[in-house]
């Protein structure tokens, strides 16, 4: 794809009496509308770091401003679907974040390269200063569902997975399903399967959120002093809708937690969400969300009218 030439304006200097947010962006493809996201949250309070996957070969490619960081390529990882990879992409984002030379950040926000802003970026920040403390996350216990999908969540951590049969391909899906009905199937885990369990409730949901610095920090320490809680992930399926939320609700802060700020569309029994055209835009700029989720400007290009 070609390369974009945007005349970025300059971030004025940050006010230090107000809000303050890190914007976490995985992203994977499509450099210029990356790049005209980048443009749409600029703002002297935001900076955005961006994990560009291993795979993708546009790092040149993104704009050049002083609250634009693109993650070096020692800490770029190759991102696989439902695998640990999300995770470590996410904590990488995170902990340079957290370290960065413009860091003390109010919140640590993470996106996709394909969400759009629904919201103007100075109602984003105001957003943020009436509900500075509070997460948003969306999450669930297994317990809250009937007792086929309790089970189908709960067996993403009771049995080791081998890391090359999670997998969008077809075979990795036979592969993942015979192993599962080898270990007892949905409705029970033969004790010979069962692994070692972390003593926490686990929690789910959607992979995207927004946390307090509060929470970021006890995350942080958590895991610093816990290193079995990641390792442990990295035997899971589909670890990227799990982790950070049942830490947040293992912290003191689970209390703080409302539903994540992304509008999204799933058909029913899909894995992802539905790329947005313009037939949803008025039904995504009516909701009460920041954020929507996918666009892609190769398949419909409305969304930057919004």
């Amino acid at each position: 794809m070609d390369s974009l030439n945007i005349e970025t304006s300059g971030i004025q200097k940050r006010n230090e009496d107000i809000m303050k947010i890190a914007i976490l962006i995985q992203c994977h493809k499509n450099p210029k509308q990356i790049n005209l996201l980048l443009e749409r949250l600029n703002h002297p309070d935001i900076d955005c770091y961006l994990h560009i996957d291993k795979k993708a070969d546009f790092t040149d490619k993104i704009i050049h401003r002083e609250n634009v960081f693109v993650l070096p390529d020692e800490q770029r990882v190759s991102v696989e679907w439902a695998q640990i990879s999300q995770v470590t992409a996410t904590l990488n984002l995170l902990n340079t974040a957290v370290a960065g030379i413009r860091g003390g950040y109010d919140y640590y926000w993470l996106i996709s390269g394909q969400d759009w802003p629904l919201r103007s970026v100075e109602e984003i920040v105001e957003f943020f200063m009436q509900h500075n403390g509070e997460n948003f996350i969306q999450y669930w216990s297994s317990k809250n569902f009937g007792k086929h999908i309790q089970n189908n969540f709960d067996k993403r951590n009771q049995i080791y997975f081998p890391e090359g049969i999670i997998g969008r391909k077809f075979w990795q899906k036979v592969l993942k399903r015979g192993w599962v009905e080898i270990s007892g199937g949905y409705n029970r885990t033969w004790k010979l399967f069962q692994r070692k369990q972390l003593e926490v409730n686990f929690y789910f949901g959607s992979q995207w959120w927004c946390l307090s610095k509060e929470t970021v920090n006890w995350i942080n320490n958590y895991l610093a002093e816990n290193p079995d809680f990641y390792d442990f992930y990295r035997s899971s399926s589909t670890p990227d809708e799990s982790f950070f939320h049942t830490l947040v609700m293992l912290s003191p802060f689970g209390d703080k937690t409302t539903d994540n700020l992304l509008y999204q569309h799933f058909q029913k029994g899909a894995n992802s969400p539905d790329v947005l055209t313009a037939d949803d835009l008025q039904r995504a700029k009516e909701s009460k969300y920041l954020v929507m989720r996918k666009v892609d400007m190769n398949v419909d290009d409305s969304f930057l009218q919004i």
